[in-house]
């Protein structure tokens, strides 16, 4: 009889310990979503670059004018250095995005794009060009950018002289989202 309630309760205790270790979540169990991302990169950077209306048509674009009809998809903005040319391109990637310090001697910039599971979307490249191309950012093969194909940023004293306007026309404060800029044709569009 002693031994029955022994056995009795050395079994209760080894269910006790069994129930317990598999009801118990592990830390890694808590964290599937630590993946889930809050941005999708790709679209955070189509938006920085391009107005899309709802039907998905080219509006406009955010950052810089289109300066010859034959090249509608590359961009080209005037800029004084390669510093200013890298934040700008920093500016227009999600906060999610990982760049490497841009410094005054920054020659190169990688972006892995991401949706919000994490799956890659591409890769975005910075790099810097010869007097008097600053820097050109293309996108890898594969990356679904929109409208547009690469951007040129210039020196500004190298701005061509068809252009005429001081400021090209460039919305730098990619935050003022006013509304307002010079209006055109697709792709002859610039401002917001």
């Amino acid at each position: 009889m002693q031994r029955n309630k022994i056995f009795s309760r050395l079994l209760s205790l080894m269910l006790m310990a069994a129930a317990i270790t598999t009801f118990t979540a592990c830390s890694s169990d808590d964290d599937n979503d630590s993946k889930a991302k809050q941005y999708d990169d790709l679209e955070y950077l189509q938006k920085a670059l391009c107005n899309i209306d709802a039907t998905g048509t080219l509006v406009g674009y955010n950052v810089a004018p289109v300066l010859y009809e034959n090249e509608p998809q590359h961009l080209y903005i005037g800029v004084d250095n390669i510093e200013e040319a890298a934040h700008m391109f920093a500016e227009w990637m999600s906060p999610e995005v990982k760049l490497a310090d841009i410094t005054p001697t920054v020659s190169e910039l990688t972006a892995q794009l991401a949706d919000k599971q994490g799956k890659s979307q591409g890769t975005i490249y910075f790099r810097a060009g010869k007097t008097p191309i600053v820097a050109e950012v293309t996108a890898s093969n594969g990356t679904q950018l929109k409208f547009v194909s690469s951007i040129t940023f210039l020196l500004k004293s190298a701005w061509p002289h068809n252009s005429g306007d001081e400021d090209m026309g460039i919305d730098t404060n990619l935050g003022d989202d006013d509304g307002l800029g010079i209006s055109g044709e697709p792709g002859n569009t610039w401002g917001r």
